[in-house]
């Protein structure tokens, strides 16, 4: 037994997801139309500073990292098998697109391994309407899996846990999956569409369907106005999925939907600044790299991490800033932000199954 008066130094033990239940104010009135103060400004300022650390922003984009790479290898599969179906006949024919789409973006000394590396994954699908639903259905089983991630390390940006059935939540992330694969596909239609790739796609369609005239429309007017749309269509598309992901994944109804916040904004700049980046990269470094295609793998692989570490870091902006109106309206909002949830199904069943082994905990104690 300890002397009497005998002091010892305290280990300090902080318990990580204790499960503590916070009741929503029923008359919750969205703070989000109101300034930030400088006070507001500067408790943002520390809490995205001291969270980042805790909050392991750096482990969970590697994780939302693996679902990027578990999606790639089925959206690429469904790619091709859409254009094999929308190509002619001819066996080499998606083939010879590949081709041009590679030689078009991607530097000549790397056309060859990336062009090996594409053939690999998408080998040689059937050209039939079953392999293309199959090969889609994989496609938003896997991405789904990358907008779950998402959804899971929203919430804890937001400092709480799922609270919808597990049903209402998978069909949620479906539809933001969908959502998502159609910005993508209009993005990458928008970023290839070229009058080479136009005549390839087109081309065999028009002429069975009598259309040339209006292909011939479409590559020689609408194509050079194109050029110079293509820029603001690609960011106004990038901006509205951004706002999709940020808005509906996480378990918390902030408000109305916006198609820009604060965290939104500043995540898409960055990554437009990694992708550009990137793009130099390739250019003056990736080439000559004594790695050679390996390192330029490895560079995709820190470009994709990176960017999730930046899509995480606008939530918590938004998080914080959201914080931060509602201590200006009064609420003690310090341990837990007050907006209401989108469901507190799942959070109740959480609740029994705590208090369900907290009654083992109970039975030991007390044996």
């Amino acid at each position: 037994m300890a002397e009497k008066g005998t002091s010892y130094r305290a280990e300090l033990v902080m318990p990580y997801g204790t499960g503590d239940v916070v009741v929503s104010p029923h008359d919750y009135s969205s703070p989000l139309g109101t300034r930030l103060s400088r006070a507001g400004w500067k408790s943002v300022l520390r809490r995205i500073v001291t969270d980042f650390a805790n909050d392991a922003m750096v482990d969970r984009a590697a994780a939302m990292t693996y679902y990027t790479l578990l999606s790639v290898a089925p959206i690429l599969l469904a790619s091709y098998s859409i254009f094999s179906l929308l190509m002619p006949r001819e066996e080499d024919a998606p083939d010879s697109l590949l081709a041009e789409l590679i030689r078009s973006y991607v530097p000549a000394e790397l056309q060859e391994d990336a062009l090996a590396l594409v053939l690999s994954i998408v080998g040689t699908p059937s050209q039939s309407t079953i392999a293309l639903v199959v090969s889609v259905l994989i496609s938003l089983l896997s991405a789904s899996g990358y907008v779950r991630s998402f959804s899971r390390n929203a919430n804890l940006m937001y400092g709480r846990t799922e609270g919808r059935p597990i049903v209402v939540t998978w069909a949620t992330m479906w539809l933001v999956t969908l959502v998502l694969v159609i910005g993508a596909v209009v993005i990458i239609l928008g970023a290839l569409l070229t009058g080479g790739i136009v005549n390839a796609v087109l081309g065999p369609l028009a002429r069975p369907l009598q259309l040339e005239d209006e292909l011939e429309y479409l590559t020689s007017i609408f194509l050079p106005v194109w050029d110079y749309l293509r820029g603001p269509v690609i960011a106004v598309v990038a901006v509205a999925l951004v706002s999709v992901l940020y808005h509906f994944t996480p378990n918390v109804r902030p408000g109305r939907f916006r198609v820009l916040t604060l965290g939104s904004a500043l995540a898409l700049t960055v990554a437009s600044a990694l992708w550009v980046g990137f793009g130099w990269y390739l250019k003056l470094v990736g080439v000559r790299s004594t790695y050679g295609a390996f390192g330029t793998v490895l560079a995709v692989l820190v470009l994709v991490w990176t960017m999730n570490v930046v899509l995480l870091m606008g939530v918590k902006i938004d998080a914080e800033v959201l914080r931060a109106k509602e201590l200006q309206a009064g609420m003690d909002s310090r341990r837990c932000i007050q907006a209401p949830p989108r469901s507190s199904m799942g959070a109740a069943g959480r609740l029994q199954m705590r208090r369900w082994t907290d009654r083992a905990a109970d039975e030991i104690l007390d044996g």
